[in-house]
């Protein structure tokens, strides 16, 4: 699996009730590349992410993660694969309140039953973050704070992929500018490939590689 591409899409169809069909003939993305998929609002966008990540099923096509086909596998299986080899940074965080930084960070391969971060490895990412309290609770955590552990509990499993869904949509110009830079970083220190999907033109910029949907 480590020669094959972190991303394969090929003939993907996806339905929605009503007759609109999402469809995206053939997307490839190497080994710790960085992509940004630019689209307007409504065209598909999390949609295209919760199919990748196995969150939702296709009505067509093969998408593959590190040379597995997402979607053949099922239930515990998947979420374990989606546990080791996909990270995922989400608009609103999706924290989980009343635990703390670093619960936070090893929370998602627990529940996935992926293992494979210990304590000490998602402190370092943490702190790799400029996250120095990392038995804080989330919620009193400034957002620039709970962002950044967000960032931390997508890479730390040094996943084959990151997906970012419209991460900087709720930030200013220049947060937002820095909140890309730093996951864009994380990802490169991971070794991670990136495939962002937002429809904010400051984005075009910071992607040597660029697409629209």
């Amino acid at each position: 699996m480590a020669d094959e591409p972190a991303l394969r899409i090929d003939s993907l169809r996806f339905a929605y009730p009503g007759g609109w069909t999402l469809r995206l003939g053939a997307l490839t993305l190497a080994r710790g590349e960085q992509m940004l998929l630019a689209a307007r609002s409504g065209a598909g966008k999390s949609t295209l992410l919760s199919l990748i990540a196995g969150l939702m099923d296709p009505h067509g096509g093969v998408i593959e993660v590190a040379g597995q086909k997402v979607h053949a596998l099922h239930g515990a299986a998947r979420d374990r694969f989606r546990g080791r080899h996909i990270g995922m940074i989400f608009q609103t965080f999706n924290l989980l309140h009343g635990f703390t930084a670093l619960e936070n960070v090893l929370a998602a391969p627990a529940f996935s039953g992926a293992g494979g971060v210990d304590a000490s490895a998602a402190k370092g990412v943490l702190a790799s973050l400029g996250i120095d309290r990392p038995g804080a609770r989330v919620e009193n955590l400034s957002v620039g704070q709970q962002q950044r552990v967000a960032v931390a509990r997508a890479v730390a499993c040094r996943p084959a992929l990151v997906l970012a869904d419209e991460p900087t949509a709720s930030l200013d110009p220049e947060n937002a500018a820095n909140a890309m830079g730093m996951i864009q970083e994380a990802c490169r220190a991971s070794g991670s490939a990136l495939l962002c999907v937002s429809h904010d033109p400051a984005m075009w910029e910071r992607f040597a590689r660029k697409e629209h949907l």
